[in-house]
């Protein structure tokens, strides 16, 4: 797609990108850029994007889940009451 700047250097985006829609222009290494869209996250869930935080909830899905009946699970709630 062939996007010209107007006189203000600014362009017009296709369909798929919304008005008023926040995007980052990323410049590649060769000389292009390219048109990421973003959101906003509120301040109070940053935490969540920290890269220990996605990591931990990453090997977490990897885990196969226990039933807290079991005697694994009874055995985890026992190490964490301590």
């Amino acid at each position: 797609m062939l996007l010209i700047p107007d006189a203000r250097r600014r362009v017009t985006l296709p369909a798929p990108f919304k008005a008023g829609q926040p995007v980052n222009l990323e410049p590649q290494e060769d000389g292009t850029f390219r048109l990421v869209p973003m959101v906003a996250v509120p301040e109070h869930q940053l935490w969540a994007w920290r890269p220990e935080v996605q990591a931990a909830a990453a090997q977490s899905f990897q885990e196969t889940p226990v039933s807290l009946d079991s005697a694994e699970g009874k055995a985890f709630l026992k190490k964490l009451a301590k």
